[in-house]
Formats: structure tokens, sequence, C-alpha cells
């Protein structure tokens, strides 16, 4: 991706900053992406990968950098949409020398970034790039049991709102059981689903599912299962053209950012009468917790993630109502809310009182996007 390529595409998609760094003496080579800032600082992940070249590693850190706005903004959180991806395998012996080269690029942006714990990075990173960046998300805990109780609240609300049923008896093929997807596996157990698991690590699969009953698949065949949700939980851009030809699942509820191949198809899936929860909608409880790290109060945190579920049922009435796909739904909604605040765009640090995030001190603002509809039985929404 070259100067004028870039330019363009921040411009077309309404980026605000994109920065490009370079450490010739440890070899760092990372992207930091802000997409919007009209709610807040940005937040997301410090994502850690080998990607094929450099301009794969800035592809990918704007597209999750965009999602992160619209996370964000369903969410009801006063934050904008950020990411950062480091080009490094994260295996490497000298990770944290990297860690910390890419920490101090953080810190030139004066809060507009707050970054977290994401693919390829570890709370013990976070502690490094906390010597260098104030504030950091991520430090106290890991996010990612927040994020599989959110996508466990997506498919509760998806399944309730379409079937009018329980989880008991569900069949769902969860793909990739690292962090997130086990977490999954494990509350999906606890509601008397009948799971399904794939992964490319066979001893992490194999205690999977001894440990929540879960029956192994090929990871080849994972999406393909005769099963009435597919859930996946590990990289993204899994469902292409290929895979919803081999389609079973009548939901598409995951974890894994970006998951859908290309632009093409949300609408494809509606097409199907597949009922897809777009997945900056379902995996947005990571976020939340790490909101609520950075502000100091867990106090509704448990509430909010389960609230994943009501902005589920939000996006797939309106779909209903509409025609319109989910993904088109979702992103109009959060764009809605961005807009009514349009004015504060960009968000810096306000120096006169010292504190690079207002929401530290004050409660976020969760109003909802449309009219809570009746709780349905079949658990907690």
């Amino acid at each position: 991706m070259n100067h004028t390529s870039l330019t363009n595409t921040m411009a077309d998609r309404d980026f605000e900053q994109v920065v490009v760094c370079r450490d010739p003496a440890t070899g760092l080579e990372s992207v930091i992406a802000v997409h919007d800032t009209t709610l807040g600082p940005a937040l997301g992940g410090i994502r850690m990968r080998a990607y094929r070249d450099l301009d794969a590693a800035v592809a990918d850190a704007l597209d999750l950098a965009e999602a992160m706005t619209y996370k964000a903004a369903l969410a009801g959180l006063d934050l904008g949409g950020g990411k950062s991806v480091i080009n490094a395998d994260p295996r490497r012996v000298d990770r944290e020398r990297l860690i910390e080269a890419h920490a101090r690029y953080i810190g030139t942006l004066g809060g507009r970034y707050i970054p977290a714990v994401d693919m390829g990075t570890t709370v013990h990173d976070l502690d490094i790039v906390g010597r260098h960046v104030t504030p950091v998300s991520g430090r106290r805990r890991d996010p990612s049991v927040f994020t599989a109780q959110g996508v466990v609240a997506a498919i509760r609300a998806a399944v309730t709102l379409r079937d009018g049923s329980t989880l008991s008896g569900v069949r769902v093929a969860v793909q990739g059981v690292g962090h997130v997807g086990r977490q999954v596996v494990a509350l999906l157990a606890q509601e008397g689903v009948e799971p399904y698991a794939a992964d490319v690590d066979p001893a992490r699969l194999d205690e999977v599912c001894r440990e929540f009953g879960a029956t192994p698949v090929d990871v080849e065949d994972i999406l393909a299962a005769d099963v009435d949700v597919i859930a996946p939980c590990a990289a993204g851009g899994v469902l292409d053209e290929r895979a919803l030809d081999r389609l079973k699942a009548r939901y598409v509820v995951g974890a894994a950012n970006n998951l859908l191949a290309h632009d093409a198809m949300p609408t494809r899936l509606t097409e199907r009468g597949i009922v897809h929860v777009p997945d900056f909608v379902a995996n947005a409880g990571g976020l939340i917790a790490c909101e609520a790290e950075v502000r100091g109060d867990d106090s509704s945190l448990s509430a909010d993630v389960e609230a994943i579920g009501h902005t589920t049922r939000a996006v797939l009435d309106r779909a209903l109502q509409t025609g319109a796909d989910t993904v088109t739904v979702a992103i109009d909604l959060a764009r809605s809310r961005i807009d009514a605040r349009r004015g504060a765009r960009p968000f810096f640090r306000d120096r006169r009182r010292g504190s690079a995030m207002p929401i530290v001190t004050t409660p976020p603002t969760r109003e909802p996007l449309l009219p809570r509809t009746p709780q349905a039985a079949g658990g907690p929404q």
C-alpha cells in the first residue's frame, strides 16, 4: 500500500490517524490505527502476528480499528475505535523488546489510543506497555472471559428471538478453543448446549473436549458441521463463498473479529435465511471489561456484558423490519449515536486536567439503541 493509496483509504473510510512504526534497533514493524474518537479515546488491543508483509499489517489494523468504533458505539461506551498490530511471530524470543519499542510509539499519541490485550499479546505484555503509556487496559485481568460471556449472550438472544427456545439441546460448533473459544465452550456446556469444537492445536482441542464434553471436529470441516450455530472464535475472514456453500447452520455468531471474508457476505447470509450477529456486536464483552477496568468500576460489568443480548435483539429486530442485512443495520445504529455527538471529534487529552480519558471518573453513557422488548424465557438476556 503506497502513500497515496493509504491516504485515499483514510479519506474514504474516515480515519483520523494511522501511524506506521519502524525501529531498526529492535526490528520492530508495527501499525497504530485510530479510526474515530468522536465518543472518546480509541481503545483497542495490541495484536502480534506474522503478516505476509507490511501492507497486510496495515490492512488488518484498519479493519480492526474501524470495527472497534462500531463496537464501542453499540455497547454504549464513551470510547472511539482503534487498534495496533505488530508484524512479528509472537513466539519470538525477543518479543519483549518489540513490545517496548511499540509502546514508545503509542506513547507519542498522548492518550488518543488506549492499548489492551489482543491476539498474540498477554497481560504481562501490557505491564511492559504501561511503563511508557497511560492509561493501559488489560493489566488487571484477561478480558477473554467477558468476550465469551457476550458471545453466549448473543447466541442466546438470537436463538430465543427466532425459535423461542432455550439453549438446552442446541448444537453449537466452536471454531478455535483458545482463550475465548475455550470459555465459550465452557459457558455453553453450562446451559445444556451440545458443543462441537475444532482447533489447530490437537492437545488444546483434546483438553477442551474432555473437560466440557465437546465433540471434536476436524478444522477443515467445522464450518460445515451439521449443527444449529457456528461460532468462529479464532482468526477472521473464515466465512467465504466456499464456506457458505457448505454451511448447514442457521446461525452465525462468533468472537472472531472480521469473520466475514468480504463485503458481499452479509447480503449472501440474509438471502440464505441465516441469522448472522455481527462480530462487533457479539464480541464486545472484552471491550466493556477493558473500559470498566480503566474507569475503575466493575459494579455493573456483568449486567453490561449481558446487555449484548439486548443489542443483538435490537439489530435482528431492525433487520427483520427493514429487510436489510444485519451488518448494515448495526453500522447504521452505531453511526447514529456517533453522528449525534460529531462536534466532539477528535479527542485529545485535556492537559488542563491531566486526564487521558473523561470516562475515568464518570459513569458511561448507555442509552438504548431501540426501545427494549420484553424479556423472553430462556435465561438471562
